[in-house]
């Protein structure tokens, strides 16, 4: 029976946690086989260089290669761990329990298990940030067609949750299209920056593999897939402070789009609303109920991550050369917020693939108005004969009166004698032309999309 306790691997709600194409890269059989994998190739260039016997590394490498990272290994690991205290010593003496006479006594000679842990994490990163861009590419084409399809489509521009303005839904789309068109630029400008490997021994200073320390981890590096440090990063952890505040951004914006959908999905609104699947169940209680469970997941996900790189930002405060209390933390955070990340992506992209626009709502709720959005563009055209700030006050005073006797507030400008004296209602219709009052909202989406290269 599996014996779940993190939420992440319940076979339950696993599920809603993590997308299941990144979760294999985190379990811990992957995260041996991948310290064991740069415990192999570092064996192999140190025999190389003369650090340690080439039977040695031969050895070490056949071990690997027939090593069974089963349930009676993994314990084998823990017992270790347990009796020592020392996160590598309990793997590295259940290895060297199975190599040769030889390779045993060289495993991990002259490193250290932050060389092998942060090594592997930037392995395992590298895979996951190319993740990412395939999924926020395939998120951006899916606005790019919303954006398009609505250039046009008039609603109602909310500030403080109230009716203020007209905009178009495809001006909306094509905000969170702008936004992440930038998420996307941040995993490409980071990534050099992120695939940096970890070689430095006890305090960083190479001093324990030999003159030729830095050509060695030069080659280890490069045959492990990463750039060589500049200078060893035990105690600088910006790389994963950067990586983890990123995925924050990029969950935000989806809890962005996600709480948008929520408020647009309520009846009393309407406009817009998830992609029902059937057989989806919105209450035990009241069976009628259709939630936007896909747009609050969105929230939950990016609360976790954006708790994670609160996180994260203690830990680059480090006291000396190496600070357990620091990067440990790290084994916990990143693959959570990765996980997540992942997760959040995976649903946005679904959400807006199926989501509903409802244009005849969006109609409707702008009539719903009585015209009152409308009232900037009237107090524009009174600035230009009364001043903007008479103007302003002229039109306050007459929305207040309009809105307290149940007047449509067209009909109100009409009424008023100062306004109608100024512009007959001929001029005052002009205002209300729903196709001349969105400004350059359908501009700016064509703005947006034409500076995107997708491939």
């Amino acid at each position: 029976m599996i014996d779940s306790v993190h939420i992440n691997d319940s076979t339950i709600y696993g599920s809603s946690w993590t997308d299941p194409e990144l979760r294999p890269l985190f379990t811990e059989q992957n995260r041996v086989k991948g310290w064991l994998e740069i415990m192999v190739v570092l064996a192999q260039v140190q025999a190389e260089f003369g650090l340690v016997p080439q039977q040695a590394a031969e050895e070490i490498k056949t071990t690997y290669e027939n090593l069974q990272i089963d349930e009676a290994f993994l314990k084998e690991v823990g017992d270790g761990f347990v009796k020592t205290h020392h996160s590598l010593m309990g793997l590295i003496n259940a290895v060297k329990h199975q190599c040769g006479p030889s390779g045993g006594e060289w495993l991990c000679y002259g490193v250290t298990v932050q060389d092998i842990s942060d090594t592997h994490s930037i392995r395992t990163l590298l895979k996951a940030h190319e993740h990412f861009v395939s999924q926020i590419t395939a998120i951006e084409h899916s606005l790019i067609d919303l954006a398009r399809r609505h250039r046009q489509t008039v609603m109602c521009g909310r500030t403080h949750s109230q009716p203020g303005l007209l905009i178009t839904f495809g001006f909306k789309a094509a905000t969170w299209l702008d936004e992440l068109e930038r998420h996307r630029q941040r995993l490409s400008e980071l990534k050099s920056r992120l695939g940096v490997g970890q070689l430095g021994g006890g305090v960083g200073s190479l001093s324990s593999l030999g003159p030729q320390a830095l050509s060695l981890q030069k080659t280890v590096m490069q045959r492990l897939g990463l750039n060589a440090p500049a200078i060893s990063w035990t105690s600088t952890r910006d790389r994963y402070g950067e990586w983890v505040n990123t995925l924050a951004l990029i969950t935000s914006t989806g809890d962005r789009i996600g709480q948008e959908v929520v408020n647009l999905q309520r009846p009393e609104i309407g406009e817009l609303s998830e992609g029902f699947v059937f057989g989806a169940v919105g209450s035990i209680t009241m069976p009628q109920k259709r939630n936007p469970e896909i747009s609050e997941h969105l929230g939950t996900l990016s609360r976790v991550v954006r708790h994670h790189a609160a996180h994260m930002a203690e830990n680059l405060v480090h006291s000396h050369e190496r600070d357990g209390r620091s990067w440990k933390g790290e084994w916990m955070i990143i693959p959570d917020a990765t996980l997540a990340a992942g997760k959040s992506l995976n649903l946005l992209k679904l959400l807006l693939k199926d989501l509903q626009v409802n244009r005849q709502r969006m109609f409707n709720n702008i009539m719903a108005t009585n015209g009152f959005v409308h009232a900037e563009a009237v107090m524009l055209a009174l600035a230009k004969t009364l001043g903007k700030q008479s103007a302003h006050q002229l039109v306050y005073e007459v929305s207040l009166k309009a809105q307290s006797e149940g007047l449509h507030f067209k009909q109100a400008l009409i009424n008023d004698p100062q306004i109608s004296a100024i512009m007959n209602e001929t001029d005052i219709d002009k205002f209300f032309d729903l196709e001349y009052s969105t400004g350059a909202c359908a501009d700016m989406v064509d703005q947006v999309i034409s500076k995107i290269q997708l491939p």
